[in-house]
């Protein structure tokens, strides 16, 4: 839980005992009105952490998700009651579709260009990255709880990156995956039955489309922007070939 109670979420002027000193930053008599705020994150040491902060500007009104409860149990009457509600990622997609009309702000540690615009196509009006600062969470709530939208400078530049990116041909894109198994330029040509020089080709046009130096950064950006499987779904494609006596290509390299 990277930085949510450290130095870089605490703004300079919190006290000890929770209060908040009067400053430009964070000075919440600049914020008319009181926010009521749900959290219903998945991660109770998360959600503790959220509310401390929160609760330590007065034009907030926190409620925390009790340990018993789901967010499927949630009623409309408890969701309701909220302004905005902050969650992480799979609960907040479900509270899109299940509370309509609730300002639903994803915190999460993903920073996948897919699974931002997944979400934000889904009606979550605010995506957070844990580890940010205290004052993109508090401005994000206020931003989204007078109708607009909050997204840190990392979560707008995937945004920018994604609308910018050039798309692969599904031969490149077949390439690619392979490369994500680990397999040889030689390997690969054999397995899609052309020639190595065709191959090369298609990897550089890959390592230029990417913006990547290198096969592995190349992987890496691909999964960020939901081209490829991340971590745990590539795990699932390789144990499914395992079990389905096909035996993995993970580093089979010539």
């Amino acid at each position: 839980m990277k930085g949510l109670l450290s130095s870089n979420l605490a703004p300079s002027g919190m006290r000890s005992s929770g209060e908040v000193m009067r400053g430009a930053g964070n000075d919440e008599s600049s914020y008319a009105g009181e926010v009521t705020v749900l959290i219903a994150h998945s991660d109770p040491v998360v959600s503790a952490g959220i509310a401390a902060v929160l609760r330590a500007f007065r034009d907030f009104k926190v409620i925390v998700l009790g340990p018993a409860e789901t967010v499927s149990e949630l009623s409309a009457d408890r969701v309701s009651s909220a302004d905005v509600v902050v969650a992480d990622y799979d609960s907040g997609l479900r509270l899109t579709e299940t509370a309509r009309g609730r300002r639903v702000v994803i915190l999460t540690y993903s920073d996948s260009e897919a699974r931002i615009c997944h979400a934000l196509e889904r009606g979550a009006r605010g995506y957070l990255l844990l580890g940010g600062s205290l004052q993109d969470l508090v401005d994000g709530i206020r931003s989204v709880h007078d109708g607009g939208v909050a997204v840190g400078p990392l979560v707008a530049s995937r945004i920018a990156e994604k609308m910018n990116q050039q798309a692969l041909t599904a031969r490149e894109e077949a390439v690619l995956r392979l490369m994500m198994l680990g397999l040889s330029n030689k390997r690969i040509a054999v397995k899609l039955t052309v020639a190595e020089g065709t191959v090369k080709t298609h990897v550089k046009s890959i390592l230029g489309k990417l913006n990547a130096a290198c096969r592995t950064e190349a992987v890496a950006i691909a999964q960020r922007r939901g081209i490829l499987p991340d971590e745990r779904e590539r795990y699932e494609v390789e144990r499914s070939q395992s079990v389905c006596g096909r035996p993995s290509l993970r580093g089979s390299v010539d």
